[in-house]
């Protein structure tokens, strides 16, 4: 259908996709989206992220606002079934992602052992006298230097590293008791003026809907990367990922303009900054070798959490069914209710999105009687255990499950089709726990056994 640009030497075990596998899935009809319209929202969504910014700077005094902590609000509000592009966000007052992600940066939440103390005790004395200056009353400020925070510097290499923990959990709490109100109150303040904004955005965004615009012309140069530009808007992606999307792609024409909405839209709803990998960690995505492993012992064939860049299969679900359904998307998992097959789950590592999967995993085994099975991959956060791992462990359709160590498996990096094809693999930097879900059908068509087990860890490494 379209000419194909030379590709780059890809690694044959990694990197990759198969659309060659089959489904008797059968596609509806596509929201035509019209290039205007997609630049307008991409201004009103860049404006939300900065007034995030700002708020953050002006409530907490962040040097730099917590990585990806409104992607992960955007994107749980996405995971709400049978939404518009953005709903009324009538949950965001009551969600804990943003309670997190604000409290990780004072360390007030953060796992600690003998090993991290010590890497993150000056840190921690540093930040308490930093936001106790801009936080806290002088009187408050005075306690903390009584408590021996600065003393404590003098004695850190002298202390034990038991001794050296103890001191930080100690230090920790006198710390967290003067900061939680203030914490609490700001945080509130931060959730209202997000739902204030999250709602205006909705609205604006049903009315660009609705609206008729002229559009211009896309243009598209291909170099060392492929350029793709609408008005002042600019985007990139190599040259493996644009021939891949040119083979998803249903129609056959408008291709480049559809590009162009489905880089903005990826790019500016979960922003995107490459110098500290914000925005791509939503879209990692296991390797080659483990979906060929997946399809070969367990007859995977579909993705319940991908997107048109980072699919493997033809056959998957993705956050944005309007102009993801175009490059073959099923649309959301949360609307997606499949009676049969053999799934792999792979979500967000976002709590509330995780917790939902569990729910809805459920829900689809319980309602089917045929053959119906989940492998579903997430961190392991145990402290204290998620909602969503703790739905999966006590699941009565759970078969196995296992764990794989942090820095013993690798994930393909979110930004592989921006990267150069020598840089998209990471080391996860936590464990992933690996659950399989199935009914008494699927367990039968697709069983589990410790040779097979064996085998897929192999290819996570």
């Amino acid at each position: 259908m379209f000419p194909k640009h030379k590709l780059y030497e890809i690694s044959a075990d990694q990197l990759g996709y198969n659309f060659s596998i089959k489904s008797s899935v059968i596609k509806s009809g596509y929201n035509k989206n019209e290039l205007e319209k997609e630049y307008l929202r991409s201004k009103l969504i860049t404006e939300v992220h900065q007034r995030f910014d700002i708020e953050c700077k002006k409530l907490f005094f962040f040097r730099y606002t917590p990585k990806d902590s409104l992607n992960r609000i955007l994107f749980e509000q996405l995971s709400v079934p049978n939404n518009d592009l953005i709903p009324i966000p009538r949950h965001v007052l009551e969600l804990d992602t943003l309670d997190k992600e604000i409290k990780n940066v004072f360390c007030l939440t953060c796992k600690i052992d003998s090993k991290t103390a010590r890497i993150r005790l000056k840190k921690l004395i540093k930040e308490c006298i930093y936001f106790a200056k801009q936080m806290l009353q002088n009187d408050y400020f005075q306690l903390i230097e009584k408590n021996n925070l600065s003393d404590l510097l003098k004695l850190y290499d002298t202390l034990t590293d038991s001794e050296l923990e103890k001191f930080f959990l100690d230090k920790r709490a006198v710390y967290a008791n003067l900061l939680h109100s203030q914490i609490e109150s700001r945080l509130m303040c931060l959730k209202q003026v997000m739902f204030n904004e999250l709602t205006k955005l909705s609205y604006d965004f049903k009315k660009i809907r609705d609206e008729n615009y002229t559009s211009d012309k896309v243009s598209i140069e291909l170099g060392q990367k492929v350029l793709v530009r609408y008005k002042d808007k600019q985007f990139e992606l190599n040259h493996f990922h644009y021939n891949k999307l040119k083979d998803l792609f249903l129609l056959n024409e408008f291709f480049d303009e559809y590009l162009f909405v489905l880089l903005s839209r990826y790019q500016t709803f979960f922003r995107h900054n490459h110098q500290i990998n914000e925005g791509y960690g939503m879209q990692a995505s296991l390797s080659k070798k483990v979906f060929k492993q997946l399809n070969k012992l367990f007859g995977v064939t579909h993705e319940s959490f991908a997107s048109p860049f980072n699919c493997y299969f033809r056959n998957y679900c993705s956050a944005f069914p309007d102009i993801d359904c175009l490059f073959g998307s099923n649309g959301s998992f949360f609307d997606y209710k499949p009676i049969e097959g053999s799934f792999e789950a792979n979500p967000p590592f976002t709590e509330e999105v995780i917790e939902r999967m569990s729910v809805h995993i459920e829900n689809l085994l319980n309602d089917s009687s045929r053959p119906l099975s989940f492998i579903v991959f997430i961190p392991e956060w145990l402290d204290p255990p998620t909602p969503g791992l703790v739905n999966m462990e006590k699941s009565k359709f759970l078969r196995n499950t296992f764990n794989i160590e942090k820095n013993k498996h690798s994930y393909i990096s979110g930004s592989q089709y921006v990267d150069g094809l020598d840089s998209y693999l990471y080391q996860a930097a936590h464990n992933t726990r690996v659950f399989f879900l199935q009914n008494d059908a699927g367990n039968l068509k697709w069983p589990i056994d410790q040779t097979k087990l064996e085998l897929l860890k192999k290819s996570m490494e």
